[in-house]
C-alpha cells in the first residue's frame, strides 16, 4: 500500500533507499555540456516514452500524445560558473504547451519501504505565467496544485515539489503531473527539470551557501555563511570534511548564527561542509553537501582575473621526451600525447627541446593541467605547422611556448587561443607567423594573458576566406568575462591590436568585460584596438608608430550592431608618443588625434554614455603608467626561458628603437611580412635532451633543487621549481665567481643604472655586470636587483640563482665561458640561415667551469672555407663563429648557448 504527503517530517529516517539518487533531464537539441558532477544526466531525444537506468533505478518518462519536449534557459545554463544549481533547474523536459498534456514518471527497481522524491519544476521560455500542476501517485493525489515558476536561477527560488512514499519490491511507482487548465494561461505545460531520490525538502535545508557549491577559487579563507531556511530555524550543526564527501565531522553544535570559520585549512586539499538546521523542539533536517577550494595564485606574480588558475598542482607529471607528433596510433612521449591521451590534473614538463612539427591543431580541453616550456632543455620549444591552444579548458596554466605556424600546410591556420576556457592563465608565450589571427578568447572567462608576445602575423599570405592579395596580418580577437590582456607586446601586425570580440550574451545583448591595461602595440597597420564588448577598461597602453602605422589614436569603439544593452569603455592614461601623452585628453572626437573614439555606424545611434571617467570593475594587477609599461614590457615579454631567442630579441630592439628589418615580400609594407621566408623562416633550434641524472628519480623536479623549496605557502616542491625556471634565473657552480650581466634584465629602460643583494652568497655591481661569489654549499639564492634609468624610472626585479657542484650544462674544460637563460636583444642583421638540425645532450659535469650571464667580446674570423653562421649558436653579439660545412653540421668554436655544444 502507497502513503504519500506533501511535506514529509522526520520522513528520512524511515526511507530504505541506501544512497540518494539525483538525475536531471535535458533535450537532445540542448546536448549534454556543460556536466552538473552531481547529477546524472539524462538526455532524451524526444517521442512519446524514453528509459534511463541510475544507480539500479530505471525511470521511464510517457506522454498519451504529442511527444516529450525540451528547452533551456540558456543565460544560466551557460554561465561559466554556476554554484546556485542554475543547470539543475535551467533546462528539461516538457509537453506540447496548447493542452494539459501530463508527464508520467515510472520508477522501478526501488527497494522495498519508504521513500522520497524531490522534483524541481521551473520554465525556461520568457513567459509571463504557467499553469499550476496536479501530482499523483499511483493514481492517488500527492500534491493537488503546485505552482511551477518561470525562470528562476536557484534550485532554492525554483519551484520544487516533494513527496513520500512506500514501494513494494518488484513493483513500479507511477507519478503522474498533470498540468491544470487556469484561466488566462495559455501555456499548459508540465516542467520537470529534474529530481532526487531519498534527500532531505529543500524548503527545510540552508540555502545560498558562501562558498558556492563547486567554488573552487574561494577567496574567503575559512569563513563561511548562508541563509536560513525558507521556514527558518533555531540553531545549526556544522560539519566539515576533506577530500570526500562523506564522513564529514561535526565542528560546531546548536550555533545560533548563519555563519562559522573554520580553522587549519589549505589551498591543495578539497573542502566539504553541510549546515542541519534545527527546530525550536530538536527536529533536525540533513543539509545539503557543499563543496569548495580555496583560491591560490597560479604562481607568485600571477595577475588579473585568471591569476588563481590551478594548473596541475598536486597532480602528476607527465614528461614530453619527444618532438614527433602523430595523425594515427598515440604515441607516447610527445606533447600530443600528454595533451590528448593523459588524463587527470598533470604537470606537463619536457625533457627534450627542438621544433615540434605538428600535424593537425592541438588543443587542450581538459582541467587541471599545466604546459610548462620553461623546462625544456636547449633553446625551448617552438611549435609550428598547426596552433596549439586552449579550447574550453579549466583551470589550466601555459607558460614559454612558442607557436609560430607559417605556412608549413599552405592553410588559414591561427597561433594560441583561450576560446571558451575558464579560469586560465597564459603567461609569457611567443606567438605569431599564422595567416588567421595570432591569438583569441571569445567566449573565455576569468582568464589572464600577461608577458607575452604576438609578432608578425603574416598578413597577405592566401587567407581562404578572403580574395587573393588581401591583407590579414591580425594579432588577436578578444572575448571574455573578464579577461586581463596585461603587459603583453604586439608588433608588426597589420590589425587588430586588439579587437574587441565580447559579441552576445545568450538573451542577445551585448556581452565581454575586458581588462587591456599595461600593453605595448608597435608599428600596428590600418587597425589598432576595435570591435565592441559590454564594458572595457583600457588603460596605461603604449601604441607606438611604425614605418607601417597611419593612425592616430588607440582604440576605436565601434558601434554597428543595434543589440540590446550596452557598450561602453573606460579610457585613462594612455599614450602614441609623437601624437599624445598619457596626460593628454583621452576621448576625442572623429578626426581628431587622442587615444579613444566612437565611431557610430548604426541609426537611430545609441543614446547612453560611451565613455566613463573611472573603471568598471577592479583590474587585479599592478597599475602602471603607459611610458612604465613601455619599459617593463621590452624587459619581460614573450617565452625567455630557457633562452629568450634571436627572433623576439629582434622584436624588441625594433620596437625600443622605432625600426624595422624586413619588408613584407607580397603588400611591400616594411614589418608587415606575408611569409616567415620574409624574415629568413625560423631561426635554429636544435634538438636537445636532458640528461638521465637531471632529474634521476623521474619526479619532474632537477636534481639540484632543494624539496624545501616551494615558493610560498600553498605550493608544493614541484610548483616551486617550475616558477623557478620560469622567472629570471641562472645557474652557477658552488664557491665559484660569477659575473652577471645585470643590462638583460631591462632591455626597456634608458642607460640604465643597477644595484642589488643577495641572501646567500655575496655581490659586487660594477657598470652593468655583477660579479656573484656562490656559497660553498649547493642550494638556492636570490639576487634583488634594482633598476634605475637616465629618465628616472625604477624597478626591482628578483632573479634566481641555482647554485650546484654539477653546473647546468656540459662545457669543455679548457674554454671560458658564458651563458644565460634571458639574453640581450639582437641586432637588425638578417638571419637567413638553414636550421641547425644537430642533436645535442645536456648533461651534469663535475667541470669548475664558470658559468656567467655576460658574453665574451671577441672578433668574427675572416671567413674560410666553409661558411660562418651567424646565427643563435653564436650569437648576433657574437662570442664565437659556428662554422657550418653544409649548413647543418655545425661546430662551436665558443659556445654562448649550452644547446650549441
Amino acid at each position: 500500500m502507497l502513503h504519500f504527503c506533501a511535506i514529509a517530517i522526520l520522513i528520512l529516517a524511515l526511507v530504505a533507499q541506501a544512497a540518494p539518487v539525483r538525475v536531471r533531464v535535458n533535450h537532445v537539441s540542448v546536448g549534454n555540456e556543460p556536466i552538473q558532477p552531481d547529477y546524472a544526466l539524462w538526455t532524451i531525444s524526444g517521442g512519446t516514452s524514453a528509459s534511463f537506468t541510475d544507480s539500479g533505478v530505471t525511470f521511464k518518462l510517457t506522454v498519451p500524445s504529442s511527444e516529450l519536449r525540451g528547452s533551456r534557459w540558456k543565460m544560466i545554463t551557460t554561465k561559466m560558473e554556476a554554484f546556485l544549481g542554475e543547470r539543475v533547474i535551467g533546462e528539461g523536459i516538457s509537453t506540447d504547451g496548447s493542452t494539459a498534456v501530463p508527464i508520467t514518471l515510472t520508477l522501478t527497481g526501488l527497494s522495498a519501504g519508504t521513500h522520497t522524491l524531490l522534483t524541481w519544476h521551473n520554465g525556461w521560455d520568457n513567459l509571463a505565467k504557467v499553469a499550476n500542476i496536479k501530482i499523483t501517485v499511483n493514481g492517488a493525489t500527492a500534491v493537488s496544485s503546485l505552482a511551477q515558476t518561470v525562470r528562476k536561477d536557484s534550485i532554492w527560488e525554483a519551484s520544487s515539489s516533494y513527496i513520500s512514499f512506500s514501494a513494494t519490491a518488484g513493483q513500479a511507482v507511477t507519478i503522474v503531473y498533470t498540468p491544470l487548465s487556469t484561466s488566462g494561461v495559455s501555456d499548459l505545460r508540465a516542467f520537470i527539470n529534474a529530481w532526487e531520490i531519498d534527500t532531505p525538502n529543500i524548503a527545510t535545508q540552508v540555502r545560498y551557501p558562501i562558498p558556492g557549491h563547486g567554488d573552487e577559487h574561494y577567496q574567503g579563507g575559512g569563513s563561511v555563511k548562508w541563509q536560513a531556511p525558507t521556514g527558518g530555524a533555531a540553531s545549526y550543526d556544522v560539519y566539515l570534511g576533506k577530500n570526500t564527501a562523506t564522513g564529514l565531522q561535526k565542528v560546531s553544535s546548536s550555533q545560533t548564527g548563519t555563519s562559522y570559520t573554520f580553522s587549519g585549512l589549505n589551498t591543495l586539499d578539497t573542502y566539504y561542509w553541510r549546515v542541519d538546521p534545527k527546530t525550536s523542539s530538536g527536529v533536525v533536517t540533513e543539509g545539503r553537501v557543499f563543496k569548495f577550494r580555496l583560491a591560490q595564485l597560479a604562481f607568485p606574480g600571477a595577475q588579473g582575473y585568471g591569476r588563481f588558475a590551478r594548473g596541475g598542482r598536486g597532480g602528476k607529471v607527465v614528461k614530453v621526451t619527444s618532438l614527433a607528433d602523430y595523425s594515427g596510433t598515440p604515441v607516447k612521449g610527445t606533447l600530443r600525447y600528454a595533451i590528448e591521451e593523459e588524463t587527470g590534473p598533470r604537470n606537463i614538463i619536457f625533457d627534450i627541446g627542438g621544433v615540434i612539427t605538428l600535424s593537425s591543431r592541438l588543443s587542450l580541453t581538459d582541467p587541471y593541467v599545466s604546459v610548462m616550456g620553461q623546462t625544456a632543455p636547449g633553446k625551448g620549444i617552438a611549435i609550428r605547422g598547426w596552433p596549439l591552444g586552449l579550447s574550453g579548458a579549466i583551470d589550466c596554466i601555459v607558460r614559454h611556448m612558442r607557436v609560430r605556424p607559417g605556412k608549413v600546410t599552405g592553410l588559414t591556420v591561427d597561433g594560441m587561443g583561450l576560446q571558451g576556457s575558464n579560469h586560465v592563465i597564459m603567461d609569457r608565450c611567443s606567438m605569431g607567423w599564422g595567416i588567421d589571427e595570432s591569438h583569441s578568447s571569445r567566449n573565455a572567462g576569468n582568464i589572464t594573458f600577461m608577458r607575452n608576445m604576438i609578432s608578425e602575423p603574416l598578413n597577405i599570405a592566401g587567407h581562404q576566406n578572403y580574395p587573393a592579395g588581401t591583407g590579414h596580418g591580425y594579432a588577436a580577437s578578444i572575448g571574455g568575462d573578464i579577461s586581463s590582456y596585461y603587459h603583453n607586446l604586439i608588433a608588426h601586425a597589420q590589425g587588430r591590436s586588439w579587437s574587441m570580440a565580447g559579441g552576445a550574451a545568450p538573451d542577445g545583448s551585448f556581452a565581454g568585460r575586458l581588462d587591456i591595461r599595461n600593453n605595448v602595440v608597435y608599428n600596428f597597420g590600418n587597425r589598432v584596438t576595435d570591435g565592441g564588448a559590454h564594458e572595457v577598461n583600457f588603460v596605461g597602453n603604449y601604441y607606438k608608430k611604425g614605418p607601417a602605422s597611419t593612425l592616430n589614436y588607440d582604440l576605436v569603439a565601434n558601434y554597428e550592431d543595434g543589440l540590446p544593452g550596452t557598450q561602453q569603455y573606460h579610457c585613462a592614461g594612455n599614450s602614441m608618443p609623437g601624437v599624445f601623452s598619457q596626460t593628454s585628453t583621452q576621448v576625442v572626437s572623429r578626426g581628431q588625434a587622442g587615444a579613444c573614439w566612437a565611431d557610430v555606424s548604426i541609426s537611430p545611434a545609441p543614446t547612453y554614455q560611451f565613455f566613463f571617467n573611472t573603471p568598471f570593475f577592479p583590474s587585479y594587477v599592478e597599475e602602471l603608467t603607459s611610458t612604465e609599461a613601455f619599459k617593463r614590457v621590452l624587459s619581460d615579454s614573450g617565452a625567455q626561458s630557457p633562452v629568450f631567442d634571436d627572433h623576439d630579441k629582434r622584436i624588441v630592439r625594433e620596437t625600443k628603437d622605432g625600426t624595422t628589418t624586413y619588408t613584407g615580400s607580397v603588400g611591400g609594407k616594411k614589418g608587415i611580412i606575408d611569409n616567415e621566408a620574409d624574415v629568413g623562416g625560423l631561426e635554429s633550434f636544435p634538438t636537445t635532451t636532458r640528461s638521465s641524472d637531471w632529474d634521476s628519480n623521474g619526479d619532474g623536479i632537477a636534481d639540484w633543487w632543494p624539496l624545501s623549496e616551494t615558493g610560498g605557502t600553498g605550493y608544493t616542491a614541484l610548483d616551486g621549481y617550475l616558477n623557478f625556471m620560469a622567472d629570471p634565473h641562472v645557474f652557477v657552480t658552488q664557491g665559484s665567481t660569477t659575473t652577471i650581466s645585470l643590462s638583460q634584465f631591462a632591455l626597456g629602460f634608458n642607460n640604465p643604472t643597477f644595484t642589488a643583494t643577495v641572501s646567500k652568497g655575496t655581490i659586487t655591481v660594477s657598470g652593468s655586470n655583477g660579479s656573484y661569489k656562490a656559497p660553498s654549499t649547493q642550494g638556492i639564492d636570490f639576487m634583488t636587483l634594482n633598476i634605475k634609468d637616465a629618465d628616472g624610472s625604477t624597478w626591482t626585479r628578483k632573479i634566481g640563482i641555482a647554485i650546484f657542484t654539477q653546473g647546468s650544462i656540459t662545457l669543455n674544460p679548457s674554454t671560458s665561458t658564458t651563458t644565460s637563460r634571458t639574453a640581450t636583444p639582437a641586432t637588425t642583421t638578417p638571419n637567413n640561415t638553414t636550421p641547425n638540425q644537430q642533436s645535442t645532450t645536456t648533461a651534469k659535469t663535475t667541470s669548475s667551469t664558470t658559468l656567467s650571464t655576460s658574453r665574451l667580446t671577441t672578433t668574427p674570423p675572416p671567413a674560410g672555407p666553409t661558411q660562418s653562421q651567424w646565427g643563435q649558436c653564436g650569437g648576433s653579439e657574437w662570442t664565437g663563429p659556428t662554422r657550418c660545412a653544409d649548413g647543418l653540421s655545425c661546430s662551436v668554436l665558443n659556445p654562448y648557448y649550452h644547446q650549441c655544444l
